[in-house]
């Protein structure tokens, strides 16, 4: 850290109007294992989010987020369900890949299915209609049928032939036995006479579920051994030269011992059936597995982990020793950081349901969600009077919201699953309406502007206790905006001179005091800001004068803050969301229509927009692969917009009554 804080007030001397943010020595945000509570999981990372499957039984589902800790929270995305009973049923171990074809490039996932009779399992594979591992797909083949039991079946590609890997009956005994190879001609066919793979193992039983690894100079061929119900399934491997060829048994060497097997100390118990992924700048490999908590025999309780892949000096692959669950992990690099985007906000997502916030024309605090399970909205109210607008955030399963009362005061109220909804004063201090952010230790940051148009910060410490400061040296003007970057905390607002500024604090910053500095902009922002981080870098946009959008953003890499307009015409404050890779702020247009821009890497900035307006500043939430836009529709109602990617906004009223 203290390179870093040199190089800050290095640059703080050389440019004081231009000054940057601190960088954190941790700039990821830790995660947690399990990442899904299903089995048998295969992974990759492609267009910014991770792509998770596991068995389900009767469906092929995807789960898909822009960090790796975002997965656990995600929700299901069903790509296929067959309807040949034929092969609807037992419909186990999902593997997906992705190949280029004339007509482009297309994902491919292969699975085992049967009739709901165990021995007639076979392995089968989709194609993708796109190039989108979350479909839609349509059913392309029956793979490597030689009509016997065959499970787990896979490809990978070695001297740049593709061959596929699968289990079956062999070694004199019944079941997943045997690992088998044949060569193909396509991604969804084979081509000659199978050969069978001897491969060791810690039992006697089970040699299932081949996945290859590339490494310097060879391929790895990871499986798992054992029945996996034990707690001693394990993974073993074996490996090929490059230049050698897979079709020859010989050629392959068998790698003494488990490469990954239980750990009691650890609670880990029945780690297998694995993948492997790549970091999403691809400088890592990762191994995505299986493991359960208890040494029973059982199938139950089946989690997904993951850890990272460490290479030895010989050029092998070490998986180490499964962690705990309760063990903290660096996530892969170039994971996204962790952030709220953009802090506390009114509209955001808990437990799969989306929620909104606002105030009502009485003044009360007014709660609107929307349930996926039978597609209702529903509404309660939770106190009140308030002012202004509230802002909130899910903290684990409970849900925070806070306002600022008519006498200025700071509200805050909570709900947690199973209890009813609480409230406490955080007492006085605030002029304006409050933003927020939750920091990785789950602590919870209130940021407002107070009488004295200071920039008010009020907190909780773990004991319950609330604290207040006020981070000084610039006014504050309207709302300001704020996130948590690792253990970073940002506050972006306008000053009296239309200036945007920024407050930043990190542990260890010089007296524990957070620092101030101007990102320009002087005279240009005449709107509350809005924005996220992404990545290594920081992004902020603000209505100019003549209602066009401006985009500022710092990168780490160079230190640089950066400026671009994206044009448009609006009024108001505009909302920022980013979703996956892509970059969107929504508002409303001199037009009266509510306006979006949108901007992906490698791409120009696009504009589209609603025929029916919103009356007051919108909100957006991302709600697995959608976007949902929410704001007060021309009746004062609660209109939730749907916008796909392909633009032409979708609104529903969602009802009751919101405050002008």
């Amino acid at each position: 850290m203290k390179r870093l804080v040199s190089r800050l007030f290095a640059a703080a001397c050389l440019l004081p109007l231009l000054a940057v943010p601190a960088q954190s020595a941790a700039a990821s945000t830790p995660f947690r294992n399990p990442l899904n509570p299903g089995a048998d999981p295969t992974m990759t990372y492609f267009d910014g989010a991770y792509h998770l499957a596991t068995t389900l039984g009767d469906r092929i589902g995807i789960w898909s987020s822009p960090t790796l800790a975002g997965l656990a929270s995600a929700g299901e995305r069903t790509v296929w369900r067959d309807p040949d009973p034929s092969r609807n049923k037992q419909v186990w171990a999902p593997s997906i890949h992705r190949f280029v074809r004339p007509e482009g490039p297309r994902w491919y996932i292969y699975y085992t299915a049967s009739d709901g009779v165990d021995a007639n399992h076979r392995n089968y594979v989709i194609e993708s209609e796109g190039d989108d591992p979350r479909g839609p797909y349509h059913f392309k083949a029956r793979i490597a049928d030689d009509g016997e039991y065959a499970i787990d079946g896979e490809p990978f590609v070695h001297n740049g032939t593709m061959y596929f890997a699968w289990s079956g009956p062999g070694r004199g005994m019944g079941g997943p036995q045997q690992i088998y190879l044949r060569r193909m001609t396509s991604p969804w066919t084979t081509t000659g006479s199978r050969v069978a793979l001897p491969a060791d193992g810690g039992c006697h039983e089970v040699r299932e579920g081949p996945t290859g690894l590339r490494g310097p100079g060879r391929l790895f061929l990871v499986y798992s051994t054992c029945d996996t119900g034990k707690p001693d399934y394990q993974l073993w491997m074996k490996s090929i030269a490059d230049g050698a060829d897979p079709l020859v048994a010989s050629n392959w060497r068998q790698h003494p011992g488990p490469v990954l097997s239980r750990n009691d100390a650890a609670g880990v118990f029945g780690p297998g059936h694995n993948g492997f992924f790549r970091s999403p700048d691809g400088t890592q490999d990762w191994i995505v597995y299986h493991g359960k908590t208890t040494s029973a025999y059982t199938y139950e309780g089946r989690t997904t982990r993951a850890q990272p892949v460490v290479w030895n000096a010989d050029g092998t692959p070490n998986l180490g020793r499964p962690l705990a669950l309760a063990a903290t992990q660096t996530p892969p690099s170039g994971d996204p950081w962790a952030s709220q985007e953009p802090g506390a906000t009114r509209s955001y997502v808990s437990a799969e349901q989306r929620h909104h916030f606002d105030r009502a024309p009485d003044g009360s605090l007014t709660h609107w969600w929307w349930d996926p399970v039978d597609r209702t909205v529903r509404r309660d109210v939770w106190g009140g009077p308030i002012a202004g607008r509230p802002v909130g955030y899910p903290v684990g399963a409970e849900q925070h919201v806070f306002a600022r009362t008519p006498d200025g005061r700071l509200r805050h109220w909570w709900w947690t699953p199973g209890g009813t909804v609480r409230q406490e004063d955080w007492g006085p201090g605030l002029a304006g309406d409050p933003t927020g952010m939750v920091t990785p230790n789950g602590q919870k940051h209130v940021f407002g502007r107070a009488p004295d148009g200071r920039l008010g910060h009020w907190w909780a410490e773990s004991d319950g206790t609330v604290r207040r400061d006020t981070w000084t040296g610039g006014d504050v003007v309207g709302t300001p905006v704020a996130y948590a970057v690792g253990n970073e905390q940002h506050v972006f607002a306008r000053g009296s001179d239309n200036t945007l500024r920024h407050w930043f604090w990190f542990p260890g910053i010089a007296n524990n005091l957070p620092g101030l500095d101007d990102w320009g902009a002087v005279g240009r922002v005449h709107s509350d800001p809005t924005g996220f981080a992404f990545g290594d870098q920081q992004h902020v946009f603000y209505r100019t004068a003549d209602g066009s959008l401006e985009h500022r953003f710092f990168d780490h890499g160079d230190w640089v803050v950066r400026t671009d307009n994206w044009g448009g015409a609006v009024v108001g404050s505009p909302f920022a969301l980013r979703q996956g890779q892509t970059q969107q702020v929504f508002a409303r247009g001199t037009d009266g229509a509510l306006w979006r821009l949108s901007w992906r890497p490698g791409g120009a900035v696009t504009a589209d927009r609603t025929t029916g307006g919103a009356t007051t500043d919108p909100v957006a939430l991302a709600w697995r692969d959608e976007t949902h836009v929410l704001a007060r529709g021309a009746d004062g109602s609660l209109v939730d917009w749907h916008w796909p990617p392909s633009g032409g906004a979708v609104p529903t009223s969602w009802g009751g009554q919101v405050a002008p």
